[in-house]
């Protein structure tokens, strides 16, 4: 059977368990992959180097009205949510067997509490 099969049949089994795990594993992954972009910031280095970026336009922060716009964009939070979402796209392979094997243990935790309650 294929992922894609497996991954609709347990959306059909499980239902908003089956969605609240995809997007908790979705959410932890991008989450952990900003971090890493964000704590990484040799992504300017890297578009000096290879000519994409002048080192004089990042110089220039105090007046964001010489910066030219790639520039400025470099200076916020962009550029660390493209690569973690790129990176989450790209942990697929990843992400849906983690999905398909947590599943099934919090889908029972949680038939388990709401029989206590």
């Amino acid at each position: 059977m294929s992922s894609t099969a497996r991954i609709r049949e347990l959306f059909k089994k499980y239902g908003y368990t089956a969605v609240g795990v995809h997007l908790g594993v979705y959410a932890a992954t991008i989450s952990g992959c900003y971090v890493a972009a964000e704590r990484s910031s040799g992504l300017e280095k890297l578009l000096i180097k290879y000519g994409l970026l002048s080192d004089e336009s990042l110089k220039a922060d105090k007046d964001s009205k010489q910066r030219g716009w790639f520039a400025d964009q470099m200076s916020r939070g962009g550029p660390s949510l493209l690569i973690a979402f790129i990176c989450t796209k790209a942990l697929l392979p990843v992400r849906a067997p983690l999905t398909l094997a947590i599943t099934p243990p919090v889908a029972r935790i949680l038939r388990q509490r709401a029989a206590s309650t």
